[in-house]
Protein backbone atom coordinates (compact mmCIF):
# COMPACT_ATOMS: atom_id res chain seq x y z
CA UNK A 1 0.00 0.00 0.00
CA UNK A 2 1.16 3.50 -0.86
CA UNK A 3 2.25 5.24 2.10
CA UNK A 4 0.84 8.74 0.66
CA UNK A 5 -2.96 7.40 0.37
CA UNK A 6 -2.57 6.27 4.23
CA UNK A 7 -5.09 7.80 6.19
CA UNK A 8 -2.83 9.79 8.78
CA UNK A 9 -4.04 9.74 12.21
CA UNK A 10 -3.63 11.92 15.40
CA UNK A 11 -1.47 10.45 18.03
CA UNK A 12 -3.89 9.45 21.45
CA UNK A 13 -3.05 12.21 23.55
CA UNK A 14 -3.87 10.03 26.78
CA UNK A 15 -1.20 7.31 25.61
CA UNK A 16 2.12 9.16 27.56
CA UNK A 17 -0.10 9.55 30.40
CA UNK A 18 -0.80 6.09 30.15
CA UNK A 19 2.67 4.93 30.26
CA UNK A 20 3.31 6.83 32.90
CA UNK A 21 0.74 5.55 35.03
CA UNK A 22 1.67 2.09 34.53
CA UNK A 23 5.74 2.80 35.02
CA UNK A 24 4.82 4.74 38.32
CA UNK A 25 3.16 1.01 39.15
CA UNK A 26 5.89 -1.34 38.75
CA UNK A 27 4.73 -1.80 34.46
CA UNK A 28 2.07 -3.88 36.19
CA UNK A 29 -1.20 -2.60 34.17
CA UNK A 30 -3.44 -4.30 36.38
CA UNK A 31 -1.98 -2.07 39.51
CA UNK A 32 -2.36 0.87 37.40
CA UNK A 33 -6.14 0.33 36.74
CA UNK A 34 -6.69 -0.05 40.61
CA UNK A 35 -5.18 2.88 41.03
CA UNK A 36 -6.81 5.12 38.69
CA UNK A 37 -9.91 3.78 40.32
CA UNK A 38 -9.01 4.17 43.55
CA UNK A 39 -8.46 7.83 42.08
CA UNK A 40 -11.97 8.12 40.58
CA UNK A 41 -13.59 7.01 43.69
CA UNK A 42 -11.38 9.80 45.42
CA UNK A 43 -12.36 12.96 42.94
CA UNK A 44 -16.06 11.11 42.87
CA UNK A 45 -16.33 12.03 46.92
CA UNK A 46 -14.74 15.30 46.37
CA UNK A 47 -16.97 16.02 43.84
CA UNK A 48 -20.60 15.40 45.95
CA UNK A 49 -18.76 17.17 49.00
CA UNK A 50 -18.49 20.01 46.77
CA UNK A 51 -22.06 19.83 45.71
CA UNK A 52 -23.14 19.57 49.27
CA UNK A 53 -21.23 23.00 50.02
CA UNK A 54 -22.85 24.60 46.53
CA UNK A 55 -25.73 27.02 47.79
CA UNK A 56 -29.21 26.25 46.45
CA UNK A 57 -30.24 29.47 46.18
CA UNK A 58 -27.73 30.83 43.98
CA UNK A 59 -27.41 27.35 42.23
CA UNK A 60 -31.04 27.74 41.30
CA UNK A 61 -30.54 31.66 40.73
CA UNK A 62 -27.85 30.23 38.04
CA UNK A 63 -30.14 27.60 36.42
CA UNK A 64 -32.99 30.10 35.63
CA UNK A 65 -30.71 32.43 33.82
Amino acid sequence: MDHALKPQTEPDPYEPAAEAIIEACGGDPREAVIALMGERDYLAGRVEALERSVSWGFARAGAAR
